[in-house]
């Protein structure tokens, strides 16, 4: 055999395995599994948010109320949506098997020096086209659920954010006020100056409906050898909180060369622990931060409430007094829910509410 001769036969050879190989996948593809695992796969997530909600409320998650109108909804959709799915997959897996048996056949008769380039090449073809009917049958099938599917998961990520609050929440190394309740978390870098360096405290920033709250949480080095860590110690502990009403400004910003770091810096009155503060964000948006701390400040997270307040310590807080019976000094720091006692910034005196 020539040298062209034999360029031609290794091509033919290559262009065969290739269309048996793209007959291998159409197969698969054409009883459409990956979609009806798909849709199994979200009708058994909808099946089950409801429980899952369910669990978020016993463990006194208060807001985010909408959630379970949600479930309602997804479940309402998903009934109607799924005799139509199943029976365009039972429609389309049928039409196309059908047509595929002739092809198959060609494929099968197809043989290295007896088959002519010509019409492996025309097999070729056929094989390209019906991927792209198949494709293109899978994409229609996935369009009837594709809106609701994602729905769906802006709600799950929601409830994983959650669930993560909780967890941050049920280990924490303090305590929160009675009838407090936390809203969100996030991990986060306490930048104590205007540089971020491996001396800055990492941990969790906690929102409540009336505090935020920074908890140092990491392995430091506690003995090293040779500048090579030997012994690690792990620190948590609560390194700072305010009451959210008490923010005079809140700024969030993306910083960083691609401009994917979040930042939010915000001011306290004269008095607080510090005037100002800046954290790095890990993980979560600053913007969306922002918009959650302006709620707790302005109030309006009330109106996402699922779980009511306790309106006898809300009346508690409201009705404490507003000058220390023992000096007459002004108290100006505000008085959070659940809040036993206050002390008097002048004399030092402990009041009891």
């Amino acid at each position: 055999m020539q040298p062209g001769e034999t360029k031609v036969a290794d091509q033919l050879k290559r262009d065969i395995d290739a269309i048996r190989s793209d007959l291998s996948d159409v197969v698969k593809k054409v009883s459409f599994a990956s979609v009806r695992d798909e849709a199994a796969e979200l009708e058994t997530k909808i099946a089950n948010f409801p429980m899952r909600l369910q669990k978020i409320r016993e463990r006194k998650y208060a807001f985010n109320k909408t959630l379970e109108a949600q479930a309602i909804e997804f479940q309402t959709q998903w009934n109607t949506k799924r005799a139509l799915v199943q029976n365009q997959i039972s429609i389309q897996a049928t039409s196309l098997q059908a047509q595929l048996r002739p092809l198959e056949s060609r494929i099968s008769a197809l043989s290295l020096g007896s088959t002519p380039a010509l019409v492996v090449k025309t097999v070729k073809n056929e094989i390209e086209s019906f991927k792209n009917r198949v494709d293109s049958a899978e994409d229609a099938i996935q369009e009837l659920f594709n809106s609701l599917e994602q729905e769906f998961d802006k709600s799950s990520r929601q409830a994983d954010l959650i669930e993560k609050a909780l967890d941050h929440s049920e280990s924490a190394s303090f305590g929160f006020l009675p009838g407090e309740a936390v809203y969100m978390t996030t991990k986060a870098v306490w930048t104590r100056d205007n540089k971020e360096d491996k001396e800055d405290p990492e941990g969790i920033l906690f929102l409540t409906d009336q505090r935020l709250l920074f908890e140092q949480r990491q392995e430091i080095a506690k003995k090293k050898v040779l500048f090579v860590t030997t012994e690690r110690e792990k620190v948590q502990k609560l390194q700072f909180e305010t009451p959210v009403v008490s923010i005079d400004a809140i700024k969030a910003t993306k910083q960083g060369v691609f401009k994917n770091e979040d930042w939010l810096e915000f001011q306290l009155p004269s008095g607080a622990f510090a005037r100002e503060v800046r954290l790095h964000l890990d993980g979560q948006d600053c913007n969306l931060w922002q918009q959650l701390i302006n709620r707790v400040k302005t109030g309006d997270i009330a109106s996402e409430r699922a779980l009511a307040v306790d309106q006898e310590a809300v009346e508690k807080a409201r009705s404490a007094p507003t000058k220390c019976p023992s000096c007459g000094g002004a108290i100006t720091k505000p008085v959070l829910r659940g809040q036993d006692t206050i002390k008097c910034d002048f004399c030092g005196e402990v009041i009891r509410i």
